[in-house]
């Protein structure tokens, strides 16, 4: 059976006939306008003095690739200690000085590691807990030394403090 003959059957039966309520279409749709479609005057004409008229068509081809699964790795370098609260326990304990000077070094390891001089920070806090033992062993001796002489220099003066 040809696409003709299929054609006529399908009329025949019915097929292009609209449903039943729709009715006809209603006048004066589907018709022209009056001044619409006609072109404008002085639109659509060369201008003169520029020449030909180019129309540049492109074709841009966007091509997405699905994103690829990247695991990035970062190891953290620890925080070296600085050595804050000891510092802190020999400047008012122990040693003044060494603990103030110590306590100074601190601090400056710790803004030394927020600025990501990882060595730098390592090395103000050797620097610090140096200057806490040094502060502590200082004290120690000076309690010793002073007891040692308040012994011996009192006990053989005879004088009783008490």
């Amino acid at each position: 059976m040809s696409k003709d003959q299929e054609y006529n059957m399908q009329t025949q039966a019915g097929y292009d006939q609209p449903p039943p309520g729709y009715g006809q279409p209603q006048p004066g749709y589907g018709q022209p306008q009056p001044g619409y479609g006609q072109p404008q005057p002085g639109y659509g004409q060369p201008q003169p003095g520029y020449g030909q008229q180019y129309v540049a068509s492109s074709t841009q081809v966007v091509l997405s690739q699905p994103a690829a699964n990247t695991t990035i790795i970062t190891t953290a370098i620890p925080k070296p200690q600085s050595y804050l609260a000891l510092s802190i326990l020999v400047m008012l304990c122990c040693n003044l000085i060494f603990g103030l000077i110590a306590l100074i070094f601190s601090i400056m390891s710790d803004s030394d590691y927020s600025a990501g001089d990882h060595e730098g920070a390592r090395s103000k806090g050797r620097v610090a807990l140096w200057l806490n033992v040094a502060g502590i062993i200082i004290s120690v001796i000076l309690i010793i030394v002073i007891i040692i002489l308040y012994t011996v220099v009192f006990a053989t003066a005879g004088v009783y403090i008490g």
